[in-house]
């Protein structure tokens, strides 16, 4: 692989090195992928700190759905810096969170009411409070490979025999708390006899199931056929709250996030990234006799920023155009995913690469595998990993960014001249990649 480092890329980097750790903000990339400092972003193109212009496939790592400077947005955030910048949280309501909250309630299925916050961790970790509150019992069961953000309690571990019990390993880094998952249950995820054998031994202290409704963190595994109305029903006899973190499915797979895909209705749904169409922004919905606990403080959830009036005016703006004509751009991302997958699979091909590709809509996984799909990481144990990193790194030197997790977000926005440069950038990283072979 080449360098493509010049002098402004190499002295942003090295003041960069000074003062921050890591080639970026977040779980550090491997390093077969080059550092990249983006300097501007328009539509659905980063150009760098040296001029180099990238079709992103990462849109903020989610949240760019409708691209960097889509108008109608920026017309929103720019309407409600005129009218309310600051709102304090611990004292008043603004309108512009209120009509947010009427839209998700208009839309989600689980949504009766809603409570806002800024990052996804933060709501993953508050409805986990307020399952136990409302429940009076302890335990938060997840699912092995599932993500729900990085807070101790709720982050890594992973299952060893027929326990329950997640074990902490070196894959999650100095640091977690020793008694971090002391009421953390584990279960394998598409498996339902494996949650009812867990929920029959612990249903008693189980306060609530949590999951991604598509794995959407990990190999975008899609749930078998019925295994959600499985859960539901599960869940519904051992008397367990149900959650579907829709951080990444929400407002993505369609106006009604993955429940709304798939006609299985949570009690509790957390949203986030492409929520707020671009700006920071969270969300916890659900049933009004849970989310009761959260009104008369017998439950306690805070938060400077929790609707941030910019934010729900930027996600009022583009939930709007998600739902406009019946979702015609959802029909749109379908056709712009299709074609990005073909010719994704159809370039590899072309240099002698077998390759898996799958995802909900909006979302792309891709992996060296002989195998047509995934419905958890144990299907891809024998993917090369090492080669996808690997062909990340040809990816960026080819003019193209690859979110972590070989995923690529997509988004309705991209035109059709954009669709054919991406799939000439992609035969370019499949060329250099087979020239290290």
């Amino acid at each position: 692989m080449t360098s493509q480092t010049n002098d402004a890329l190499a002295e942003w980097s090295r003041r960069a090195e000074r003062v921050m750790p890591g080639k970026q903000s977040n779980f550090r990339p491997g390093p077969d992928v080059p550092p990249v400092i983006a300097a501007r972003a328009q539509g659905l193109r980063i150009t760098d700190v040296n001029g180099k212009d990238f079709i992103d496939f990462t849109l903020g790592m989610g949240p760019g759905l409708l691209g960097y400077d889509n108008p109608r947005i920026r017309e929103a955030v720019v309407a409600q810096m005129d009218r309310i910048m600051i709102a304090a949280s611990g004292a008043m309501h603004h309108t512009a969170e209120i009509e947010l909250a009427e839209r998700i309630v208009e839309h989600v299925p689980c949504a009766e009411q809603v409570r806002f916050g800024i990052s996804g961790t933060e709501a993953d970790l508050m409805v986990m409070r307020l399952a136990r509150g409302v429940s009076g019992k302890t335990h938060v069961l997840r699912f092995e490979n599932h993500y729900h953000g990085w807070a101790d309690t709720s982050f890594g571990g992973r299952l060893e025999g027929g326990s329950a019990e997640p074990v902490h390993g070196a894959e999650l880094g100095a640091g977690i708390a020793a008694h971090a998952h002391s009421d953390v249950l584990m279960c394998p995820w598409n498996d339902a006899d494996a949650l009812e054998r867990v929920l029959q031994a612990h249903g008693d202290k189980i306060a609530l199931v949590i999951m991604e409704a598509v794995m959407c963190n990990n190999g975008c595994c899609p749930p078998r056929r019925g295994y959600l109305e499985a859960v539901r029903v599960i869940c519904d006899r051992y008397g367990v709250l149900l959650c579907f973190d829709e951080v990444i499915t929400g407002f993505r797979m369609g106006i009604g996030g993955a429940q709304g895909h798939y006609g299985v209705t949570p009690d509790l749904a957390v949203f986030g990234k492409a929520m707020a169409g671009g700006l920071p922004l969270s969300a916890v919905a659900g049933r009004r006799e849970i989310m009761a606990y959260l009104k008369d403080n017998r439950v306690l959830g805070g938060g400077t920023f929790n609707s941030f009036p910019l934010a729900t005016a930027s996600a009022i703006a583009g939930i709007d155009m998600l739902a406009e004509n019946d979702g015609a751009l959802y029909r749109q991302m379908a056709v712009v995913q299709e074609k990005i997958a073909t010719g994704l699979k159809e370039a590899a091909g072309r240099h002698g690469f077998q390759l898996m590709v799958q995802g909900p809509l909006g979302f792309l996984f891709f992996a060296f595998t002989e195998k047509e799909g995934a419905y958890t990481p144990t299907d891809l144990a024998g993917a090369d990993m090492k080669l996808a990193m690997r062909l990340r790194g040809w990816m960026e030197e080819s003019g193209v960014l690859v979110a972590g997790g070989s995923r690529l977000v997509m988004s309705p926005m991209m035109t059709d001249l954009e669709v054919s440069d991406a799939l000439t950038r992609f035969d370019r990283a499949f060329a250099g990649l087979a020239s290290e072979q």
